[in-house]
């Protein structure tokens, strides 16, 4: 479900070229915008308001609904040859935790292939905090 549903709210131009999933938390989406692929990854965590305090702290956003939103751009955490990583990270007041990130590599272990991720932090933050993550 998660993957499917990722895929639907991802923006236009994007082409899918690969796609995966563990368990029922986690899924993944390679896509190519004609300038390279970029690796996409999403987690949907319920019950996560254990950890609410230290991930979001006072500088976290809060939206209209409660929901708490950081983000962060950086070096990739894999170690591949200038990897790039854009992150939303959200949790909404029940607990749901929804974290999406995107690389400008096809996985975040080979070297970049492209200059910057294929989505902006806008766009990660529109699907993390889609209402579809709560059913």
């Amino acid at each position: 479900m998660i993957v499917g549903e990722l895929t639907k709210r991802l923006p236009d131009g994007l082409t899918v070229k690969a796609s995966g999933k563990q368990e029922t938390e986690y899924a993944y989406v390679v896509v190519d915008d004609g300038q390279g692929k970029s690796f996409v990854q999403i987690n949907v965590q319920p019950n996560m308001s254990e950890v609410e305090g230290d991930l979001f702290g006072s500088d976290a956003k809060v939206l209209a609904d409660g929901t708490k939103v950081t983000t962060h751009q950086g070096p990739g955490e894999k170690g591949g040859k200038g990897v790039k990583m854009r992150q939303v990270d959200t949790i909404r007041p029940d607990g749901l935790r929804v974290v999406i990130s995107a690389f400008n590599a096809a996985n975040q272990n080979v070297a970049a292939g492209r200059k910057d991720p294929a989505l902006t932090l806008a766009e990660l933050q529109r699907i993390a905090t889609s209402k579809v993550w709560q059913s």
